[in-house]
């Protein structure tokens, strides 16, 4: 998975999916392009990204266990304390 990036996040409140998407690639390209500098694209990202909210328990697990099972992560780190609140 050296090409894409799988987020499973949580957040306080019903704030708008896009909104968070945003904010994440924003805060995510200012440390990639601090390290790396710009890439040639102009962006580290795709135009856009699932931002399908999980509306229960099982669609969390399930999202959480499809970024788990992904071959050849660089890194996986989940939060087991926030997931046992689910």
């Amino acid at each position: 998975m050296v090409n894409h990036v799988h987020w499973v996040v949580g957040v306080i409140g019903d704030p708008n999916p896009s909104k968070i998407l945003g904010d994440l690639k924003a805060y995510g390209s200012r440390a990639l392009n601090r390290v790396w500098g710009k890439p040639p694209s102009g962006t580290w990202w795709t135009y856009d990204g699932s931002k399908r909210k999980l509306g229960n328990e099982a669609a969390i697990r399930n999202a959480v266990k499809y970024v788990q099972d992904q071959a050849h992560p660089l890194i996986t780190w989940i939060n087991e304390e926030a997931l046992a609140k689910v």
